[in-house]
């Protein structure tokens, strides 16, 4: 089922790869910025992890407009920083990239003692963000 979290995670995911994917030196050096830059990193975990929460578990659901403003906010960064919405898009739609992006996520549970393929975990974990009222915890809602 397309919901708008899986849209917004699936933009910053894929605004995250596609930037890394630009031909040419700028387009590497724009990447680079990106890859760099900590907020923009730490955006794209965040959505990487609220993505794998809201994929495994039946009881929670994205917030669609957050999780949309989210990954605008992230493209918004990028270009601050200089790169270009074309270039953003090439780096989300980069499967190296989005791949990178899933291993940065199971290292963001197993720092937590989670399994990222132990949906009961999953689940507990993201009930426990929710509550928390972290940034994942806010671009997700209990059903």
């Amino acid at each position: 089922m397309l919901t708008p979290f899986r849209i917004a995670a699936a933009a910053g995911v894929l605004l995250v790869t596609g930037l890394f994917t630009t031909i040419g030196h700028a387009q590497n050096a724009s990447w680079q910025v990106l890859r760099d830059d900590p907020e923009i990193h730490a955006g794209l975990t965040t959505i990487s992890v609220g993505r794998h929460i809201q994929n495994v578990c039946d009881d929670i659901r994205p917030r669609m407009v957050r999780a949309w403003a989210f990954a605008e906010g992230l493209v918004d960064r990028a270009q601050d920083l200089g790169v270009e919405r074309r270039d953003v898009d090439a780096f989300i739609d980069d499967r190296t990239e989005q791949e990178r992006y899933r291993a940065i996520m199971r290292d963001w549970f197993a720092a937590r003692g989670v399994d990222a393929g132990d949906a009961a975990a999953v689940c507990r974990v993201g009930r426990d963000e929710i509550t928390a009222g972290s940034q994942i915890g806010r671009l997700l809602r209990g059903g």
